[in-house]
């Protein structure tokens, strides 16, 4: 009898554990909005992002970007990037915070410079645009306030799969950023 009462007592307080760490959970914030100051600042290309948090470990969003300047960034008018992150080192009183790794994709226009040979004998570079896509990694902090504002630090790189080897070299993409925002 002894023993069955301290199997079920065992078994409540497992339950009850379970079911606090999921009420922490729940009664989280889970949506996240960011501007990226470093590419907004330094590269003319300001950067929005929203970030969802599935779990205490792992959140998905999307990042949109506009270049106004390009000749000083990585040559994209339009980049949309969106993303998988997975956070190390549970805290289960502030989730999706800490060191993480990042799975991303981009799909974006970017300028670049090729050779244009219609002149009989003679070649002149030409400035031109396409579409690419890629698939790339990241690795970045991310810090949580009391008052639920977010700073991060981020940085990777990614492959372009659609681009033409006779332009500029336009393989490879950055994933860089310093960027604060708001859970709610």
């Amino acid at each position: 009898m002894k023993k069955n009462i301290v199997i079920l007592s065992v078994f409540i307080f497992t339950s009850l554990f379970c079911i606090k760490a999921q009420e922490n959970l729940e009664l989280t914030d889970r949506h996240e909005l960011k501007l990226n100051l470093g590419s907004s600042v330094f590269v003319a290309f300001p950067e929005v992002s929203y970030e969802y948090i599935l779990s205490e470990d792992m959140s998905v969003g999307a990042a949109v970007g506009f270049g106004f300047d390009t000749s000083t960034g990585d040559d994209y008018n339009f980049k949309t990037t969106p993303f998988l992150r997975w956070f190390f080192g549970r805290n289960t009183q502030q989730p999706a915070t800490g060191f993480f790794l990042e799975a991303n994709a981009a799909f974006g226009t970017q300028n670049f410079n090729r050779y244009d040979t219609t002149i009989e004998n003679d070649y002149d570079w030409v400035a031109d645009s396409m579409f690419t896509t890629g698939l790339g990694l990241a690795v970045g902090w991310k810090y949580l306030s009391k008052n639920n504002w977010t700073g991060e630090l981020y940085a990777g790189m990614g492959r372009n799969f659609i681009f033409d080897k006779s332009y500029d070299d336009v393989s490879l993409y950055s994933r860089v950023g310093i960027s604060i925002g708001k859970r709610f």
